[in-house]
């Protein structure tokens, strides 16, 4: 009897572990390649997958040999950029450690050897190893960095960790006469790197995801809802407390787009109070200092309505979707993606995706090649392809179709202006309406003024709103108790809107982040200044 209950139990496990695995969907049988690419990407599945079976084909048919591509997926942008700053650090200090014993590797080589602004012509040891590693070819046995946004590919262009990879050189047709790739669309963003060190492989534009439902449950009116995200302070309605999803801008690059959009949108509104009608005004001190203090104000109060703060940025407008919250910020093709799959799914409109209105750049999605690449010629080739009006058309077209991705719908914007003719747009229909060049040149962006201090900013939200996020929530609830902004007293409104450094000071703040140690110390003291505020700011 026992051996029978043993012989049925091993049975049923049996059946456990292998019923999965016979219903699973039988994997792509790709032939094995002699050549594989190694490329760095916080891109989802869906998009490697189909940028891989894509590049595949495109070079069988070009030289009748085998390739496949070693996706290296760690994570968002923010860790790749760790990643590869780090990885780099310890295999060039290792070279260089080996070759040149009369300048002992130390932390300032350390700090410096990346650093654009470190002199080349000093004597210094950070300046031997500075021109060492221009004039080197130290790699980490990745080819290309693909994914992420435009800042952070500036600032792995100037620490010499991106190359050119000689696009201009081999397409001059692409960059000259009626050119299908722009350098930029006038509004202030950068489309490619003058020096050909990357490149937009798609386009981003920033806006927020609504829930049709959720919102009337708010108690918002049919003609409110109409026109709801047509700005960044729809989501600070005191109606949505804890109705708004955020997502961790120190983790996700597009979120901390989304951030500056809305700082960028709310300091050209403060600063259009004293120059009206002036194309691109030129602030002093004082109105800079009070349009970046309005901001922040906004974002705190965005904050206050959270829901919820998660890493995930794809969580938001799968959430808004639910109904588990009324709205939120994201990226365009997560927006798109979601009403796209309720339209089919569901069977009628209860969501929406839309963008401020002349408050979102349009952002480069960048390509780059790595110094030190395994394989420079196939990644040479690999950015070509992505570049190229073939690799462009999976973007914007639906899975299935013509020219189209095979299996996943990508959502989102080619980079070339001769895939938006009446004729493509008629097979581009994932993207909708987008027109991202028109988008571009409604809003200008400022670099000026919040460019540089992309990553200040990122640091600062995440403690203001996620590391003091309970504290927050609880001020801005008895705030909206006492009627607002506008009813509570000058004393609460000071504490409210009060900030650990001012904007004249957010340079010296960069600086002063630039290693995991300092920032640990800073982000310890900006945790006790906010707590301490949003405790005055309750007026209790």
């Amino acid at each position: 009897m026992m051996k029978k209950s043993l012989l049925l139990a091993i049975f049923v496990l049996g059946v456990i572990i292998a019923l999965p695995l016979a219903l699973r969907r039988r994997a792509e049988k790709l032939p094995p390649a002699r050549r594989q690419l190694v490329i760095l990407t916080p891109h989802n599945e869906s998009i490697r997958h189909e940028i891989e079976l894509a590049f595949r084909e495109y070079h069988r048919q070009r030289t009748g040999e085998e390739v496949s591509i070693d996706w290296r997926a760690i994570g968002g942008t923010t860790e790749c950029v760790r990643y590869l700053r780090s990885t780099f650090i310890a295999n060039f200090q290792h070279d260089w450690s080996q070759r040149n014993p009369s300048f002992p590797w130390d932390d300032q080589i350390a700090s410096d050897v990346f650093n654009a602004r470190t002199s080349l012509d000093g004597e210094s040891g950070a300046s031997e190893a500075r021109r060492d590693f221009l004039a080197g070819n130290v790699g980490i046995d990745i080819d290309i960095f693909m994914g992420g946004g435009q800042y952070d590919h500036s600032s792995l262009a100037a620490s010499g960790i991106l190359v050119p990879a000689g696009v201009q050189d081999r397409h001059p047709e692409w960059f000259s006469g009626p050119e299908p790739i722009l350098a930029s669309g006038g509004g202030g963003e950068t489309w490619y790197d003058a020096q050909d060190r990357y490149y937009a492989a798609c386009f981003s534009s920033f806006g927020v995801i609504l829930n049709f439902d959720r919102l009337r449950q708010a108690g918002l009116n049919d003609e409110e809802i109409a026109h709801f995200g047509e700005q960044w302070r729809d989501l600070a309605d005191p109606r949505l407390y804890q109705a708004i999803g955020i997502a961790d801008p120190s983790q996700s690059g597009s979120i901390n787009k989304c951030f500056e959009m809305l700082i960028q949108r709310e300091m050209q509104d403060e600063i259009a109070k004293t120059h009206p009608g002036e194309a691109r005004p030129q602030p002093t001190p004082e109105e800079l200092e009070r349009a970046w203090t309005r901001a922040f104000t906004l974002i705190k109060q965005l904050g206050g309505n959270a829901a919820y703060l998660t890493f995930s940025a794809g969580k938001v407008p799968a959430d808004a979707a639910t109904g588990q919250i009324a709205a939120g910020m994201c990226i365009d093709f997560y927006g798109r993606s979601q009403v796209d799959w309720e339209r089919r799914h569901v069977g009628r409109e209860t969501v929406a995706y839309r963008t401020p209105h002349a408050a979102s750049t349009v952002s480069a999605d960048p390509i780059g090649l790595l110094r030190g690449a395994p394989d420079r010629e196939l990644a040479e080739e690999f950015i070509d392809f992505v570049l190229s009006p073939e690799a462009q058309r999976l973007w914007a077209r639906p899975a299935g179709t013509e020219g189209g991705p095979v299996r996943y719908t990508l959502y989102r914007q080619p980079v070339r202006r001769d895939l938006y003719t009446p004729r493509e747009r008629q097979l581009n229909t994932c993207i909708g309406d987008a027109q991202p060049f028109e988008l571009a040149q409604v809003f200008e962006y400022r670099g000026d003024w919040t460019g540089r201090l992309f990553t200040v900013m990122r640091v600062l939200i995440k403690v203001m709103i996620i590391d003091c996020g309970p504290e927050l929530r609880a001020a801005w609830k008895d705030i909206l108790e006492q009627g607002g902004l506008e009813a509570i007293s000058p004393e609460q409104l000071a504490a409210f809107e009060a900030l650990p450094f001012s904007y004249a000071e957010a340079s010296k703040v960069l600086a002063d982040i630039s290693t995991p140690e300092s920032q640990a110390i800073l982000q310890r003291e900006w945790i006790e200044f906010f707590r301490k505020s949003y405790s005055r700011a309750r007026g209790k």
